[in-house]
């Protein structure tokens, strides 16, 4: 008998690839995989925890898996089983815990758990992890882009952040490696790559010999095939003359970066461990622009972290205006367990941090729509991601905006020139 897998994710682009890559798995292993509505033998959560609400939403979805089928077996992985198993393991749906390594292991401890085995707890420290766990690129279905993790792992110890506790240090995929998958996702067609991992900049510092992002996109934008790279998220200090030059003078790579601030008050930024001021950042983005005028910067900003007063939030927000993004993503601190913040004096009441997320988001919303607003009239480079009703295509420009147009079905998955005729709410219209 055929044994029937679901999955389902939660978190960050870099669980989607580690996803796809246990679905490859599980199909070798003769499993057929199946949507995660659907009555299946085993459900597969991969698991988020980098915040509260991460966490939450993890524990309903290994409910809502149970009920749905109460004698399958339920496998719970990736960061919120890494840092704290002991949760998850209370949870009586909870049948085979994994954290952030060895995930592709998991088919073979399903077979033994059916057969019997009562291996129920299966995490290893984040100690341990020194090599990088090379998880094989996998043709995603569906998906006009493909992702592909090439860094694991963070150092960087901001006081907030719970993530080097749930992926350990820094491991990157070697460049020869990364090369090759870039090869095979040509093969199969797809036109644009996501590279991502959980601290990309500083991808190659721990390999022997020592290689960075740059000598990785030089070789990268040389596969034939591929028209376009685009890098998941940089950290500010992690752009140095090289990589802005390497950026600059490549076409395939994608005029959209995302650039982690934060904050945008020097002393909360200060207090978060994050290694940089807001003159820095600022003078990154005039760097940045002055080669690429049409950059589109996009940007992560927590609000309520602890000690963040009125006069830190009103700084933060003048800040945010002034750098004009293309997009914000706006989080509400969230204490995590065994981080530096969460035991800081002067904790922001949970009402005063949903009244700034909710301005901060309004200001995202008007940012957003400042910089949509300059294309218009302008012929950009869309590749087409899925058909709307009535032959309507939609897809991304390099600088991520959202497009819509005509065209037959055909274009999918492909790139190609549309003229922009007008802003909509949250997407620009044209025509081929």
């Amino acid at each position: 008998m055929t044994l029937k897998v679901a999955f389902h994710t939660l978190g960050c682009k870099v669980n989607y690839y580690e996803t796809e890559a246990l679905k490859g798995k599980f199909r070798e292993g003769g499993f057929e995989i199946v949507d995660f509505q659907d009555l299946a033998d085993v459900y597969v959560v991969n698991t988020c925890t980098v915040t509260h609400q991460a966490d939450r939403k993890s524990r309903q979805v290994i409910r809502r898996a149970k009920r749905r089928n109460p004698a399958a077996l339920v496998a719970v992985i990736g960061c919120y089983a890494e840092v704290n198993p002991k949760d998850i393991s209370s949870l009586p749906e909870a049948d085979i815990i994994l954290g952030t390594q060895n995930r592709l292991s998991l088919p073979e401890l399903i077979k033994r758990k059916i057969t019997g085995d009562d291996t129920a707890l299966t995490v290893r420290t984040v100690g341990e992890k020194r090599e990088f766990e090379d998880m094989p690129w996998m043709p995603e279905q569906g998906r006009a882009r493909a992702f592909l993790k090439i860094q694991d792992g963070c150092d960087q110890g901001c006081s907030y952040c719970i993530v080097p506790m749930a992926r350990g240090p820094v491991r990157s995929l070697p460049r020869e490696k990364g090369i090759e998958y870039l090869k095979e996702i040509s093969s199969h067609g797809y036109e644009e790559v996501v590279l991502s991992g959980i601290h990309l900049g500083v991808y190659g510092r721990d390999l022997k010999p020592g290689a960075d992002l740059s000598s990785f996109l030089e070789k990268a934008v040389m596969v034939k095939g591929i028209k376009r790279i685009r890098l998941s998220s940089i950290e500010p200090t992690d752009f140095d003359d090289k990589l802005i030059k390497v950026i600059a003078s490549n076409e395939k790579i994608c005029r959209h970066l995302h650039i982690p601030l934060q904050s945008g008050d020097n002393s909360i930024l200060k207090t978060m461990g994050r290694p940089y001021n807001t003159k820095f950042y600022s003078g990154l983005l005039n760097s940045l622009r002055e080669l690429l005028p049409d950059l589109a910067v996009s940007t992560d900003i927590m609000v309520g972290f602890p000690g963040e007063g009125n006069e830190h939030f009103l700084s933060s927000f003048i800040f945010v205006k002034s750098c004009a993004f293309s997009r914000l993503h706006v989080f509400k601190f969230s204490p995590r367990s065994g981080t530096k913040a969460e035991g800081m004096d002067a904790q922001v009441a949970p009402e005063i941090k949903d009244d700034r997320s909710g301005k901060m988001i309004a200001l995202g919303e008007e940012l957003s729509s400042i910089y949509q607003e300059k294309f218009p009239g302008r012929e950009l480079s869309v590749l087409f991601e899925k058909v709307l009703d009535e032959g309507m295509l939609e897809g991304l420009t390099s600088n991520y905006l959202r497009v819509r147009a005509y065209g037959p079905e055909s274009l999918r998955g492909q790139i190609g020139k549309v003229l922009i005729k007008e802003s909509c709410d949250g997407y620009l219209k044209g025509s081929l």
